[in-house]
């Protein structure tokens, strides 16, 4: 389907299979829900195909990626393949991006970092106003992610991954889509009041998320706004959000080399002493295990290879529309991945 929409087969195909991931995982709102909204962005030339992202400045272990408003995964995994490199001719890469669309799921360049040894470390400023701090009402930031990634043995990397808003927009739409409630602490009306209907936090007047943790998870929220939107380039959020209602990513990627510290196997083995350590521990009551971060995703992923994945009716219908509009029947044999 994206293919067919004008995007150029690689980048479908790198695009398509972190959808495809982020359902595995269970993360359906960076899932094929996104397939119609990234076709219209290329109908409606928010994706400038035209357009290629390009290194802008570099230094020996610094970078930063100028999108041009291509598609945000290719922008964002080439930005990280960069940071990689680095780390690993120097220690440590940090590279930004400006001016790209709709990075995804950031626990997927977390894993690039992981996959090579290394540590990783992401925030974005996702180009949108529908967040406040702490304490307000006024949107200030977007639902702007951070994420965290630490390698170990075994493909049982740490990976924290977490909307510093109460909630991310693409978990608030399956929830909308799947007509499950909101829970509390999540909304504001357009008034300023605790709310669970979205209908009423997209007003008129419009209304805002709040930022998870109170203060502590605003203050986070602010650097990721710094991090992915000022120190990039990219601008403020709100700006962005002011020009089009759509999001148009600064992002913030790092890899750290474990090895610049201690030998990496020594480093493996201090992290499963920790695994083992905090697997030993006993759950409070009403739990079976603690898990870690990244851990049920990986568990659910193993069991919809098996089953398959759920796609709510309203999104099925409406890429079933969209795939007969495009002429798509089925994937090629020769384009399956």
């Amino acid at each position: 389907m994206l293919i067919a929409g004008g995007i150029p087969s690689a980048d479908a195909h790198l695009v398509s299979s972190l959808l495809v991931k982020a359902e595995l995982r269970g993360y359906a709102g960076h899932g094929v829900i996104r397939v119609p909204q990234y076709l219209q962005f290329v109908e409606n030339k928010i994706y400038d195909l035209n357009a290629a992202p390009a290194v802008e400045r570099e230094g020996k272990i610094t970078a930063v990626v100028d999108g041009k408003h291509y598609i945000g995964q290719v922008a964002a995994h080439m930005a990280m393949q960069m940071a990689i490199h680095k780390a690993k001719e120097h220690g440590a890469g940090i590279v930004c991006v400006r001016r790209a669309g709709h990075t995804g799921r950031l626990a997927d360049y977390m894993e690039m970092a992981t996959q090579q040894g290394l540590i990783g470390m992401g925030a974005v400023s996702v180009g949108s106003a529908t967040t406040t701090l702490y304490g307000g009402m006024k949107a200030i930031t977007g639902t702007n992610p951070m994420a965290f990634g630490i390698p170990a043995r075994h493909g049982k990397a740490i990976i924290l991954d977490f909307a510093t808003a109460s909630m991310s927009m693409g978990e608030i739409q399956k929830r909308v889509a799947q007509k499950e409630p909101i829970p509390d602490g999540t909304l504001l009306d357009g008034n300023g009041k605790p709310t669970n209907d979205f209908k009423s936090f997209r007003g008129p007047p419009r209304g805002v998320f709040l930022p998870f943790g109170g203060y502590k998870g605003s203050g986070v929220a602010l650097v990721t706004e710094i991090l992915g939107g000022l120190l990039s380039g990219n601008g403020l959020g709100k700006q962005w959000w002011e020009k089009g209602g759509h999001g148009i990513n600064g992002v913030f990627l790092q890899a750290l080399a474990v090895e610049e510290f201690q030998p990496l196997d020594s480093f493996y083995d201090r992290v499963d002493e920790l695994i083992a350590f905090i697997k030993s521990s006993q759950p409070a009551l009403g739990f079976s295990e603690i898990m870690l971060p990244g851990e049920a995703g990986r568990r659910r992923e193993e069991l919809q290879l098996i089953r398959g994945v759920e796609v709510d009716d309203r999104t099925w219908a409406e890429l079933i529309e969209i795939a007969a509009d495009l002429g798509v029947a089925e994937i090629p044999a020769a384009e399956a991945v």
